[in-house]
């Protein structure tokens, strides 16, 4: 099995394939290995005629973005990946913010906008871009920045290189193959690496047909339209699927990734006939490090090659691995890469390796509450405990003028006399430094990631 060391030697490979590389559409279109090699190669040709510079391209599941992305990273572009699915408000923004030379979506109205937004900020601001950036050889392909996701701070920008993303490609075919035959669905944003690595390049460079997901309206709908024989899915989506009977026959691999799934969930799925797969990953280290190897054991999951996890004195999970970012990219005033030291990624998790060496995850650094005395609450366990107590799984533990207080969305202001009532009760339980001091009830949803994790950060600025 072959390590890809960037796009181009991939891209070359497919020239003269006839099997499928992409389907898409309603009527389930198919574009050959041979016509997308064709494609990018002569969208990387324009692109290069155009001169240095660096592209903004709202992500959507097109033969277009794709052709894009693979073309302007060959030509030498750095390539800003946006989620189709941000308003036109926050993508502004995230225009202002980048200032790129070039602007790319599927949707004109949209292009158009963030092509105005950026002119007029240039005008205003100077255009810097990536220009702080380490300058590229000419041969080098352009760098990939991806957003994290963030859950108790705000995201930062990643900056990834198309080695890296090949040798995480790379890693997970080792840990669990895909091939000619497979037919791979892509329903999740391919700007997050997630979405980038595991539904679309692991399966472009190992053989596997792409089909490509015809947005949020048709979600429900697609493994039936498709067909796929794999998917890779976070929890949400994966559970929301096999509860709706969206699951088609011919599905033989799920990958479920971003967070745990429910242990419940995976037994139904395996009396379906489906493998269950957990990934373990992070968009710094270009998505997966770690894996599922006993289907009987599916929590269970072990490094992928070349991923050296090591837990800290702390319980930290750290791991330096050739999947490893260049490192985060600050597009504010002073601008600039801060590069990984000594090449280990420290990675706010916690967890520990058994005598087998296979990985367990146990938590969240971050998902622990500090309070003046030491004492420590680990915000999950409390989350657990009330969620059965309250019979809601929306709440969430901050910390607010330093004590321990828990949110609860999606529920009416007149529930929380009765909510306060069970709180007491629970706080008997609790050493009174560990108590809940108050509630914040509010009838929106508490805010979430992509991938459903809380962003513990943006609670306090909700109202009761």
């Amino acid at each position: 099995m072959h390590i890809y060391q960037n796009f181009s030697e991939l891209v070359r490979t497919w020239e003269g394939d006839d099997s499928p590389a992409l389907i898409y559409g309603d009527t389930r279109k198919s574009l050959t290995r041979d016509a997308l090699a064709k494609e990018i190669f002569r969208e990387e040709a324009a692109i290069r005629s155009q001169g240095p510079g660096n592209e903004f391209i709202v992500t959507d599941h097109t033969p277009r973005t794709i052709i894009r992305i693979f073309a302007s990273v060959m030509a030498g572009h750095d390539v800003v990946l946006a989620d189709e699915g941000m308003t036109d408000e926050s993508l502004m923004a995230l225009v202002r913010l980048v200032r790129p030379t070039w602007i790319c979506a599927s949707d004109e109205e949209l292009a158009d906008l963030l092509i105005r937004t950026a002119a007029s900020y240039s005008q205003e601001a100077g255009s810097a871009g990536l220009s702080l950036l380490p300058p590229l050889a000419p041969w080098e392909e352009g760098r990939v920045i991806f957003f994290t996701s963030g859950t108790t701070a705000m995201s930062r920008a990643v900056v990834l290189t198309s080695r890296s993303l090949m040798a995480s490609s790379w890693s997970g075919q080792s840990m669990l193959p895909c091939g000619p035959g497979d037919t791979l669905l892509s329903i999740l944003p391919l700007s997050h690496v997630f979405g980038f690595v595991c539904s679309l390049l692991w399966g472009l460079s190992y053989g596997a047909a792409i089909a490509l997901g015809r947005g949020v309206r048709h979600m429900l709908e697609d493994c039936m339209h498709f067909k796929p024989t794999i998917l890779s899915a976070v929890p949400s989506v994966a559970q929301l699927l096999m509860m709706r009977g969206s699951l088609n026959s011919e599905l033989k691999t799920l990958l479920v990734g971003a967070a745990p799934l429910p242990e419940a969930s995976v037994r139904m799925l395996r009396q379906m006939g489906i493998h269950v797969y957990l990934g373990y990953g992070l968009t710094e280290t270009s998505s997966g490090i770690a894996i599922t190897q006993d289907l009987d054991n599916p929590y269970d999951l072990y490094p992928c090659p070349g991923a050296d996890i090591r837990i800290e004195p702390d319980g930290e999970i750290s791991v330096s691995t050739p999947c490893l970012m260049e490192g985060y990219y600050d597009f504010g005033a002073e601008g600039g890469l801060t590069p990984v030291e000594g090449g280990r990624f420290y990675t706010g998790d916690l967890g520990l390796l058994d005598k087998q060496g296979a990985l367990h995850l146990t938590g969240r650094k971050k998902d622990m509450l500090v309070l003046p005395d030491g004492t420590k609450i680990f915000c999950p366990e409390y989350e657990a405990e009330l969620a059965d107590l309250l019979g809601t799984a929306d709440i969430a533990l901050i910390l607010k003028n330093n004590r321990p207080v828990l949110a609860i969305g999606q529920t009416p202001p007149a529930a929380r006399n009765r909510l306060l009532a069970l709180i007491e009760s629970f706080n008997r339980q609790k050493a009174r430094s560990g108590q809940i001091a108050d509630i914040l009830v509010t009838e929106l949803p508490l805010p979430r990631t992509a991938t459903g994790k809380i962003k513990r950060w943006e609670i306090l600025n909700l109202r009761d």
